[in-house]
């Protein structure tokens, strides 16, 4: 069509203009019209320039179609760039892949030649180490990979990346190429920069990949080793390694030098040492930040406990034991007791060491108590932990050897029988002492049954187990006790801060936090009894399996260990929540706290305790993994119960934190609302409780308090006007003196605001009567009290000026 358009645009031209002869060149006409010759030129120069562009190819291209082509080469360039370029984690991996190779190393050459039933707990040990080894070593390959395709694909791409069409056309035109000389040239040398980058990156990542699949396929035969070697341990241990005590016996036992012997023994402890150590470095930072605290606090109260020494008698209801008199001890202790977290794999020589040391911090603590037989068997009993401490770790199995370690467990069974029989029925912890003797006693007298049939090996295992199942017992209500003294000084010291010295009930904040804290001193415990039995490895993948297991509701999957951790989290909430209100000084009984804390303290501190349950809902929610897209139908009805049937508790809820941020309700304000009169005594998020002058306590839902009117008598200040009518009687009754006397009177009487005048108000005179109404102000606690002590006065003062009151 364009072609037939020009065709007939150029008859046009030919027909409608012609060259007439004869004329002038500069000249053309066209009918009866003339043209200048220049302004002809002008349309012919046009006409042609349009031909020409209108008789170009489609695909011809511009300057600019050349310059967004080189701009699209570039971007792409820059993209792939991008892609195959590999950041600080790179480093980092091969850092710890060489790290890990080392840690394998030193993994081989500690077992290696070892003593299978000994070094059982090592075992264990490199075998934890070994398989999070492994489980890191899946973690990191799988990054590599991701990281490998990105940069292969990278790679791949940079070839595609000059076959833009008009950036080839470009490049085959000599002359377009000697125009963009300087952008290709730049452009050459980026492709051929991330070329290399791209080439070398790749080399890198096949590089860590041959690396750390090394390190795979030794971890893999590491694991397979330590396998076997416990697979091969537990039969032995529960094999005969010795004739039975009372038979002859036939087995030689190859003599070594005792020397060696210790020197072998004290080298192997020392490499599983460095090793555990090594490994757990970046574990135990919050046990050391946790020590920096609690030394910190302990610098910081220092003169508080000075006082509380030396103030015994004023502070006697604190009950506080051990915290006064070792407040270094008794930090250490705590550590000590806590390191059952963190040392559950550790060697048997360095969890030996630890306990000799927390053992003998409490000693020293014990030899205080007044208590002799029970210091006497607590010496005993720390004796035979060093004795069958070192038993454990070297003697061997001779008929000696057999019969001193049967003499330690028949000394274990014979005085942790006496601690049991001596225990004081009275104590809090003496069903847990029980319990712990009982467990040692059986494990001691296993430990007996198990040397006399020749089972040596499996005899010391048991017989640490019940040594440390006794004294850890015991040494944990230290702990306990400790924890409970530290909440107890700080309360008393915030008290103390805000000018208090009024004496409060200790046992209400002791029974609020014992239980938590005896529940966390059972879980030490029984970390550190598997451990030494050695089965807290296996114990714990059992219970980790069955946690982790997948398991379903309907269409609703879910992890036991999801749950568990809902309700762990909410319920350490709830704890934190409460431990807040003893730090700032509130002891969790109002009677006591309305006139010792402040509204605005108590105001703000309820806003944190909510804040701090809000979040720990939400962290819940999140720590969980609980599904929540799967529970949208739940949480549909959810939202409908709260629209019809749960209204009034949202109602009440949003009422009780509107309350907490209005301020013109707080605690210990005389109120009256809903008929009823009296002190606020509690303000919760559902409802508000109201102490009454007859000592009943009403609780009101906060909706209701919110909906009505509310008379505060204590919103602004703390004065009442008390008003009282009498009649005096009397011959000649004087005006004056009658407003002297009431005046004085009124003014005496304890808990009347004497800056403000009584006001006499004469409501009927005859000559030998009048009638007066009195208005006065007192605080509005002692009211009544004022009222009563009033009519008391002014009927003794108008006595004594022989006129009749009633």
């Amino acid at each position: 069509m364009r072609w037939l358009v020009v065709f007939c645009c150029l008859i046009f031209t030919g027909t409608g203009v012609s060259a007439q002869p004869g004329t002038r060149p500069d000249t053309i006409t066209s009918g009866r019209h003339y043209y200048h010759s220049g302004r002809y030129s002008a349309n012919q120069d046009t006409t042609r320039e349009l031909f020409q562009k209108m008789m170009a190819p489609p695909d011809s291209l511009t300057m600019s179609d050349y310059t967004l082509g080189i701009e699209r080469v570039n971007d792409q360039l820059n993209a792939i760039g991008d892609s195959a370029k590999l950041g600080f984690e790179v480093v980092k991996m091969a850092r710890r892949i060489g790290s890990m190779t080392d840690d394998i190393r030193l993994i081989r050459q500690n077992v290696r030649g070892r003593h299978a039933v000994f070094n059982i707990k090592n075992q264990y040990l490199y075998l934890s180490s070994t398989s999070r080894l492994d489980e890191e070593t899946d973690r990191i390959q799988a990054k590599l990979n991701d990281l490998y395709q990105r940069v292969y694909h990278a790679k791949l791409n940079l070839s595609g990346a000059l076959s833009d069409s008009v950036f080839q056309k470009l490049y085959a035109d000599k002359s377009q190429r000697a125009v963009f000389y300087q952008k290709l040239v730049r452009l050459e040398r980026k492709w051929n920069r991330t070329d290399s980058i791209t080439k070398a990156n790749v080399d890198t990542l096949n590089a860590l990949k041959v690396r750390l699949s090394d390190n795979s396929v030794n971890l893999s035969g590491m694991l397979n080793i330590l396998e076997s070697r416990i697979d091969r341990t537990l039969p032995k241990l529960f094999g005969r390694e010795v004739n039975r005590l009372w038979e002859k016996e036939n087995v030689e036992i190859p003599a070594q030098e005792p020397a060696k012997i210790a020197t072998g023994l004290f080298v192997s402890e020392q490499n599983a040492i460095g090793f555990y150590f090594s490994q757990t470095s970046g574990e135990r930072k919050f046990l050391f930040l946790l020590g920096i605290a609690l030394f910190t606090w302990l610098f910081l109260k220092r003169k508080l406990l000075k006082t509380f020494r030396n103030q015994k008698e004023t502070y006697s209801y604190l009950n506080l034991t051990y915290l006064v008199d070792y407040p270094l001890l008794s930090l250490l202790v705590i550590l000590l007791c806590l390191m059952p977290f963190f040392d559950a794999y550790a060697p048997a020589s360095y969890i030996s060491m630890v306990y000799l040391l927390l053992i003998t911090a409490s000693t020293v603590i014990f030899l205080k108590k007044e208590n002799r037989p029970f210091l006497f068997n607590w010496l005993v009993l720390f004796a035979f932990f060093v004795a069958d401490v070192l038993a454990f770790l070297f003697i061997e199995p001779t008929v000696i050897g057999r019969m001193l370690l049967l003499a330690i467990h028949s000394g274990i069974i014979l005085f942790t029988l006496r601690v049991y029989h001596s225990l004081d029925k009275r104590s809090p912890y003496t069903v847990y002492i029980k319990s712990a003797a009982i467990t040692g006693i059986s494990l001691a007298g296993l430990g007996i049954l198990f040397n006399l049939f020749g089972r040596f090996s499996l005899s010391g295992i048991v017989g640490v187990a019940a040594i440390f199942a006794v004294t850890q017992a015991i040494v944990l209500t230290v702990f306990v006790e400790v924890i409970i003294e530290i909440v107890l000084v700080q309360l008393q010291g915030s008290r103390l801060s805000k000018g208090i010295e009024k004496p409060f009930d200790a046992s209400n904040v002791i029974g609020k936090i014992k239980m938590p804290l005896i529940f966390v001193a059972v879980l030490i415990w029984l970390i550190m009894l598997t451990s030494n039995l050695n089965i807290y490895h296996s114990l714990t993948a059992s219970i980790s399996e069955a946690l982790t297991t997948p398991r379903s509701i309907g269409s609703i999957s879910f992890e036991l260990i999801s749950v568990i951790l809902f309700f762990l989290i909410i319920w350490f909430a709830h704890i934190l929540q409460r431990m807040l209100s003893y730090f700032f000084g509130e002891t969790g009984a109002e009677s006591e706290d309305m006139t010792t804390v402040t509204k605005g303290q108590h105001s703000r501190l309820l806003i944190t305790r909510l804040l701090v349950l809000i979040g720990g809902y939400l962290l819940a929610i999140a720590a969980s993994g609980l599904p929540i897209d799967k529970l949208t139908f739940l949480l549909g009805a959810l939202g409908i119960g709260i629209g019809m049937g749960l209204q009034n508790i949202v109602n009440n809820f949003v009422s009780g934190i509107i309350l907490i941020f209005d301020g013109s309700l707080q605690l210990g304000d005389e109120i009256e609302v809903s008929g009823r009169s009296g002190k606020v005594k509690e303000i919760g998020l559902r409802s508000s409780t109201l102490t009454t002058a007859d000592g009943a306590d009403v609780i009101i839902p906060n909706g209701n308090i919110l909906s009505q009117n509310i008379v505060n008598w204590t919103y602004s200040n703390n004065e009442k006007r008390v008003m009282l009518r009498f009649s005096l009687s009397g011959k000649e009754l004087d005006a004056n003196i009658i407003n002297e006397v009431i005046n004085r009177t009124i003014k005496n009487i304890p808990h009347v605001i004497s800056k403000r005048n009584p006001v006499i108000l004469f409501t009927k005179v005859t000559r030998e009567t009048c009638t007066i109404n009195i208005r006065f102000w007192s605080t509005i606690n002692n009211a009544d009290l004022v009222k009563s002590e009033a009519i008391l006065q002014l009927s003794g003062a108008f006595a004594a000026k022989q006129i009749g009151f009633e």
